[in-house]
Order: C-alpha cells, then sequence, then structure tokens
C-alpha cells in the first residue's frame, strides 16, 4: 500500500508566538490586585495565575499563593518580578529560635530513623505476591516526626543538614546515603 506524499513545511512558517510586553502584564496584574479582596472574586484569582504564569513567576509560588488567596504573597511575586525585593519570601527571613544542639541531634536521629522505616515499609515484602520482589523506595521527600515542632525543623533546613521540600515535608540533601 503506497503512502501519500506529504509536503514539506518550509522554515519558519509555523506559529510565531507574540513577544512578551513584560511591564505590559504587571501592570495588568497591578491593576487587579485591588479587586482581589472582594467576596465574590473566585474567577479573578485564576485570571491573576494566568498573568503570573504568563510573566514566567515561579510556578509553586503563585499556586500556594493563589490556593491560600494570599494577595500579599501576591504583591511579594510582583515585587520579585520587578526586582524590588529578593526572592525569599518573608517567612524564611524571620529569625528562627535558638535550638539546643542537643535536640538538634536527636531530631536528625528521629528523622533518619523515620526515613529508614517508611523506606522498609515500603519496600517490603508483604502484601505482595510471593513470586515477587518488593518494590524500590521512589520517595525523596518525608512529613518529619511529629514529636519536634516545626521550628526545629526550619532550622535544621536553614544549617543545611535538611532540605525543606515545601508543605512541611523534608529531604535529606544528598540522597546517595543508604540506609
Amino acid at each position: 500500500m503506497a503512502k501519500g506524499k506529504r509536503k514539506k513545511r518550509k522554515p519558519g512558517t509555523g506559529y510565531q508566538p507574540d513577544a512578551l510586553n513584560l511591564e505590559a502584564v504587571l501592570a495588568d496584574i497591578e491593576a487587579r490586585l485591588p479587586e482581589l479582596e472582594a467576596p465574590d472574586s473566585g474567577p479573578l484569582w485564576g485570571e491573576i495565575q494566568r498573568l503570573f504564569i504568563k510573566a514566567k513567576a515561579d510556578p509553586t509560588q503563585v499556586a500556594s499563593a493563589v490556593a491560600g488567596r494570599d494577595p500579599q504573597a501576591l504583591q511579594h511575586l510582583l515585587n520579585v518580578l520587578r526586582g524590588l525585593e529578593s526572592e525569599a519570601t518573608p517567612e524564611e527571613e524571620e529569625d528562627l529560635p535558638d535550638v539546643p544542639g542537643e535536640t538538634l541531634r536527636e531530631a536528625m536521629k528521629a528523622f533518619r530513623k523515620r526515613l529508614k522505616l517508611m523506606r522498609l515499609d515500603h519496600e517490603s515484602k508483604l502484601g505482595r505476591s510471593p513470586l515477587t520482589s518488593g518494590k524500590d523506595a521512589q520517595f525523596d521527600s518525608i512529613l518529619p516526626p511529629d514529636q519536634y515542632p516545626a521550628e526545629v525543623w526550619k532550622v535544621l533546613a536553614r544549617k543545611g543538614q535538611l532540605e525543606s521540600t515545601g508543605r512541611g515535608f523534608y529531604k535529606l540533601p544528598s540522597q546517595d546515603q543508604t540506609f
């Protein structure tokens, strides 16, 4: 069965997106921010999110600000895009309490133990067919043990012993270690 001939397209004849006018997009966002305080502003939040994505803002920060209905976070993102503020959020710049070194060591020990048990549980053969082996652990971050307050985990992340992956999840900085 013979195939029909396809026409070759000339280079550059496809869809060409318009150049992004960043200042116009940022001015549009700034004009709409005061309207977000209205009680019936649900669809406007989606439009603001699309505009921020169009302006090349960090999608995770935009999504968390829109999901939390936080106009201050959106204003912060707008200032970051304009170059008026640094990328660090105000909560990251806050001073963390002094935590004793012994507590930090115990918290890290508890975190490693939780991570080890989570991997063993995930790789276990229990609950699977006896003819198959366990699965490899495919996760990179976990919720830390709740016997220590959130400030302890933030201090450990600030010191570089843990990495925050967002929404309360943390991971070890190098996943090369095996347990």
